[in-house]
């Protein structure tokens, strides 16, 4: 079977997020040991590999910008930035605790039902605030397009979306939840979010070297 490289990218950036994803498993499930690669745990190596997909779709964009000398491909790269920004300086739980604050006189870790706690709605809040700039952005990024542009762009949003279902529903679901639901609930909240932006990843690259040259 002959693979395109872009093809070969996403097979290779793919495989190892299921390898997260499973060792993650093993971690929680069993007697063995595999926190530093537990795709639920902030700052290690399953975490920092997601770093390097967002930096790697930021330097994309701006390759795309400097050669199609275009607005757009700057305007998008501010997604991923953020969202990288937002990870690792774990800005929603920062500022979902500032919200959750002004929501509550008491302790932002108080709940206000069953496990979800002021913390959690002010975390909600934060990020349904940030996936409306995120929309707009794309909006912006889509009314400056062509046509194959645009087409490009849709594929695009739909993974943004399913990476959204994880961050936020999912995410909601899992404070609701106890023991080994909570346990499993993490870790398919936090390998949700992974698989879309390897999928982002790759078709970012894939458009580089099949329309990169066309701006030049």
């Amino acid at each position: 079977m002959n693979f395109k490289k872009s093809d070969k990218f996403l097979l290779i950036i793919l495989g190892i997020d299921i390898i997260f994803i499973l060792l993650s498993l093993i971690d929680s499930f069993s007697d063995f040991n595999f926190s530093n690669f537990a795709v639920q745990n902030d700052n290690l190596f399953a975490e920092k590999f997601q770093y390097l997909k967002f930096i790697g779709i930021a330097f994309i964009c701006f390759l795309l910008a400097i050669k199609s000398r275009s607005l757009k491909f700057l305007f998008f790269m501010s997604i991923p930035i953020y969202l990288y920004l937002d990870d690792s300086r774990q800005l929603h739980e920062r500022f979902g605790t500032k919200i959750a604050s002004f929501l509550h006189d008491g302790n932002s870790n108080d709940t206000l039902i069953t496990n979800f706690r002021y913390q959690d709605i002010g975390e909600l809040l934060y990020m349904l605030f940030f996936g409306f700039i995120i929309l707009f952005i794309f909006l912006i990024c889509y009314e400056l397009s062509n046509t194959f542009e645009r087409h490009f762009l849709k594929k695009i949003l739909k993974l943004f979306i399913v990476f959204g279902i994880f961050a936020i529903l999912v995410d909601s679901i899992h404070q609701l939840s106890e023991g080994f639901k909570y346990n499993l609930l993490a870790i398919i909240e936090d390998g949700g979010e992974m698989i879309p932006i390897s999928f982002i990843s790759a078709y970012f690259f894939k458009y580089l070297i099949k329309n990169g040259n066309k701006y030049s």
